[in-house]
């Protein structure tokens, strides 16, 4: 099911022209005079596009629109499919599109002045998008300047949990995080 984007938000695809792979989704809403940036890690992107968001998309926009000029949703993988779990019938496609996605984010995240960084993947799938997401989290952490990085809330595995279904409260109340170990499990800070 395809959802339309509310009055005043404007979605960008990148790249802008159709392929099989999305390095990142970025929403304009109409708070543009907020001073931060938010970027959404995720698994992998779905059915979201320029001229139609997903129910991921629209509690994304629901619950942090009027708080950030700008929303960001990146993957820890470009390949797009809709069904995480079958990516890894995909794991070609996503080691040949592993760095252009690092560089393509990376890129986006010096762009972008002043931000905050939802880490939002539920649990990495090992030997499928492990890797991306540990290399991905590295080069984000070699260019930040102290912004914080949060999530909905930890799986028990350690990752940044996944928007759907989670209560209105802890929507509303990220937790901020930091790297537990080099394989870039989670712990929250107090």
């Amino acid at each position: 099911m395809n959802y339309q984007y509310p009055t005043g938000y404007f979605a960008e695809s990148v790249p802008s022209h159709p392929t099989d792979c999305r390095y990142a989704l970025k929403i304009t809403t109409p708070a543009v005079n907020q001073p931060y940036t938010l970027f959404v890690l995720m698994m992998n992107p779905s059915v979201a596009e320029q001229t139609a968001s997903d129910k991921t998309i629209d509690t994304l926009i629901k619950n942090y629109g009027t708080k950030y000029r700008q929303i960001v949703v990146v993957n820890t993988t470009p390949v797009i499919e809709s069904k995480s779990v079958n990516l890894k019938n995909r794991v070609n496609e996503i080691r040949r599109n592993m760095l252009p996605n690092t560089k393509a984010v990376t890129r986006m995240v010096r762009e972008s002045g002043y931000f905050h960084f939802l880490i939002a993947t539920g649990n990495v799938i090992k030997g499928v998008n492990e890797q991306p997401y540990i290399d991905l989290m590295n080069h984000i952490d070699s260019i930040t300047r102290g912004d914080a990085l949060f999530t909905i809330r930890l799986t028990s595995n350690g990752y940044g949990g996944h928007p759907l279904y989670k209560k209105a409260f802890e929507l509303q109340n990220l937790t901020k995080v930091k790297r537990k170990d080099a394989n870039w499990h989670l712990v929250a800070v107090n």
